[in-house]
């Protein structure tokens, strides 16, 4: 019986892992589309967008199979807590992968304005988001809290980036700077909010993970 526990454990575990996977590749793919204006990248993120939707419902319907199966107490069940939030987070990032898609979609620009690009820090931006999310993966698979703790200073960066970029693009929009339009200039914001919320999702989830591995490591300690 404890092994098929553990079975059943480990499969959703990495049932969140590949939904992970999946997330990290539409946000790259969003990004690319986003920072290149292909249109064609974008419709693929859009297209994939309900796969994220899947690995959401399957998991959930597994973990509340889980705790009504085998009624997990304590770390266990903190355990299969944690795995829910995460992927609520991961859904909610495909989301907006799927809303910068949109935008690429939706707008008539060909490009976007170099010298904006570069004074919001956007390709940093994104890159940071990246760098959060496969971190976090990483965290995950290994169940490192030391690794996960280093969350936290990354979405600092995020934060920072976004404050500036929302005085620089309302700066394009006082002095109708060309290719920069008022409409453009608002839909790239809410980008940047995007963006933000994701590194928000993330952070997020490296706090509940936390939470679990602290708890794992009190109860080994107690063993002693």
């Amino acid at each position: 019986m404890v092994k098929f526990i553990e079975i059943e454990r480990s499969q959703i575990k990495e049932d969140v892992n590949d939904m992970f996977a999946l997330v990290i590749k539409q946000i790259e793919q969003a990004s690319t589309a986003l920072l290149s204006m292909d249109k064609g990248i974008a419709s693929q993120v859009i297209v994939f967008e309900h796969k994220v939707n899947s690995f959401e419902l399957k998991i959930t319907k597994e973990i509340e199979d889980y705790i009504a199966l085998y009624n997990p107490v304590a770390i266990d069940l903190r355990f299969m807590l944690s795995l829910l939030q995460m992927t609520m987070d991961l859904e909610r990032i495909g989301d907006y992968a799927r809303s910068m898609a949109r935008f690429v979609k939706e707008t008539e620009m060909k490009e976007l304005n170099p010298e904006l690009v570069e004074k919001t820090q956007l390709k940093k931006m994104i890159q940071q988001v990246l760098a959060m999310l496969k971190t976090m993966q990483v965290a995950f698979t290994e169940e490192n809290a030391e690794l996960a703790h280093t969350i936290f200073d990354k979405d600092d960066l995020i934060d920072h980036i976004r404050t500036l970029s929302t005085d620089i693009l309302a700066d394009y929009m006082v002095n109708q700077i060309p290719d920069t339009s008022a409409k453009i200039c608002l839909q790239l914001q809410d980008v940047f909010r995007k963006l933000e919320r994701t590194g928000d999702h993330i952070t997020n989830m490296a706090e509940e993970f936390i939470f679990y591995l602290d708890a794992k490591v009190l109860k080994h300690q107690k063993k002693r």
